[in-house]
């Protein structure tokens, strides 16, 4: 199929920068993981079954982190998003993703969830009128910036420390010694599950653990725009309002194995590793242990077991009984951050799939015909008109859900998608890059291991409905 995409440009591979410019990805990846399956998935799951499947999770997390690097090496190599690399593979997978995006991201159910936490913290107004409030916030943001992923970037490297901080400080609060000994147990009982634990719930928890979904093949379309790697060549999205419009390649580039080239690549994927085991894995470990240890510690003696958003909610007045309006409003906080960063990023991410399987299979493809209508229309003017669409939609469809109703199924969608994506990570990586750039044998085995745990749950789900 690579006919329909035509063949790479070849070019030299550019010069990394100093370390500390090449990192981010990651600290986006960990705002967008922290307020899904951290906040209310595995609170939930530990305080109804205990610490001992806390290992579930470590499990979850390490498959994202190899997952996450692997999508990162070929954007790295490439410049090209995923989603364009696996259609030159098989030209149905463009729609699908597509598809996928729509089931899995149309529903506005992070902005409820704001809406309900920001009611609870201030007192007064309707969920909804907080939830749209938030929805424009992320308009007013996104239009302020020139460059759409430079903003998103900048903005959570101040709101995802600034979380970590509260986190830390409402741990030192409620966590003891025999905590910290169970968790210890917890996280080293490999196998353990109860009996009667949801599949589906657990399923959805260890999608979260992470990103999840298809927001982890974002990550391509994220390094591509921080210019990581053959993404300098590819082009960027940058605001028609505040900035000059780049032109935007739809297909990617190739470089020589040059001894020279081999350096920089050893150095390129170096930071990857960096940035998604360092901030990604290690960061995002801490933030969901803590946050579930909290949970434990603070709704276990009380016999709680809330669902949902009541999570955090419960926690929060559990926090005002025992620290007054300091502990309750700390926590609402620490929420909203949460959920605020993973809506942003998620409404982000949604719309750079969009467009970005539009615009490429509008210049070029089996598709090319069809998606005609779009093909004078930039990336850019794509990707910001696209999100006032979603935005606006988003909040059209509030009053039609309840918060996170639809959070389990979502998370049973993403899984389903990833026991697909990662076979075919697995072997664009492994046979359409040069030897000298394909992954190492820990590697393949992690993406083998995690391509078997993926089909075999989402196996299991789908036989439970016959």
């Amino acid at each position: 199929m690579d006919q329909h995409y035509g063949e790479r440009e070849i070019r030299e591979l550019p010069k990394p920068p100093h370390w500390t410019k090449a990192l981010g990805v990651g600290v986006v990846v960990t705002g967008l993981a922290i307020g899904t399956g951290e906040l209310i998935m595995w609170p939930h799951l530990i305080t109804k079954h205990g610490l001992g499947i806390i290992w579930t999770a470590l499990l979850g997390i390490t498959f994202q982190y190899f997952i996450n690097q692997e999508v990162a090496r070929h954007s790295l190599a490439t410049g090209e998003s995923f989603f364009t690399s696996s259609s030159r593979i098989f030209k149905w997978f463009a729609p699908f993703w597509m598809l996928s995006a729509l089931l899995l991201y149309i529903w506005p159910g992070w902005a409820a969830a704001i809406g309900t936490t920001l009611k609870e913290l201030f007192g007064f107004g309707h969920y909804l009128w907080w939830a749209v409030m938030s929805l424009l916030l992320v308009l007013i943001l996104t239009f302020s910036g020139k460059v759409a992923y430079s903003l998103l970037e900048k903005s959570l490297k101040f709101i995802v420390p600034t979380f970590f901080i509260l986190l830390v400080i409402s741990s030192f609060m409620t966590l003891s010694i025999e905590n910290l000994k169970e968790l210890l147990a917890g996280i080293t009982n490999f196998g353990y599950l109860p009996q009667d634990i949801n599949i589906q719930v657990l399923l959805g928890a260890i999608v979260f653990a992470g990103a999840g979904g298809l927001l982890n093949l974002c990550i391509s379309l994220w390094y591509r725009d921080k210019q990581v790697g053959m993404g300098k060549y590819v082009g960027r999205i940058i605001n028609p309002i505040t900035g000059k419009i780049e032109s935007v390649s739809y297909k990617g580039y190739a470089f020589e194995t040059s001894p020279e080239n081999l350096v920089r690549w050893k150095k390129w994927m170096h930071f990857i590793k960096i940035d998604q085991g360092l901030i990604f894995w290690l960061l995002g470990l801490i933030t969901l242990v803590l946050l579930s240890l909290n949970a434990y510690a603070v709704l276990g003696p009380k016999g709680l077991v809330p669902d949902g958003l009541d999570v955090a909610v419960v926690q929060a007045h559990i926090f005002g009984e025992n620290w007054g309006a300091f502990g309750f409003n700390l926590f609402l906080i620490m929420a909203f951050l949460m959920l605020f960063s993973v809506m942003w990023t998620v409404i982000d991410a949604f719309t750079r799939i969009v467009s970005d399987i539009i615009y490429v299979n509008s210049q070029t493809g089996p598709f090319q015909k069809i998606l005609s209508p779009f093909k004078k229309i930039s990336l850019s003017h794509l990707y910001y008109g696209l999100i006032l669409i979603i935005v606006f939609l988003s909040a059209l469809l509030l009053p039609l859900k309840q918060p996170l109703i639809l959070l389990t199924i979502s998370a049973v969608l993403g899984g389903l998608t990833m026991a697909i994506y990662t076979p075919i990570l697995f072997y664009m990586n492994n046979f359409k890059l040069p030897k000298p750039l394909r992954p190492g044998i820990i590697t393949n085995i992690f993406l083998i291991v995690a391509s078997v745990f993926y089909l075999y749950f989402s196996g299991l789900i789908v036989l439970s409905y016959f």
